[in-house]
């Protein structure tokens, strides 16, 4: 559980990362045209979701410990 929310951190770096390039990057709007564009799409919300999931996590371990 100490390492879950680095991870999941870095997770959600990558997934925007590649929602970015696949998106917003001529390599990548080549590679990913039209209906398959759903995938980088669907990475970057996997990030956001990876992202809110590493705060919780981070949030719930520092109100058990204040408490």
């Amino acid at each position: 559980m100490r390492y879950l929310p680095p991870i999941l951190l870095a997770l959600a770096a990558i997934c925007f990362a590649f929602y970015y390039w696949g998106l917003h990057t001529p390599a990548g709007r080549r590679a990913y045209d039209e209906m398959a564009g759903m995938i980088p799409f669907f990475a970057g919300v996997a990030g956001g979701v990876l992202l809110v999931a590493a705060a919780g996590i981070w949030l719930w371990r520092w109100l058990k410990r204040a408490r």
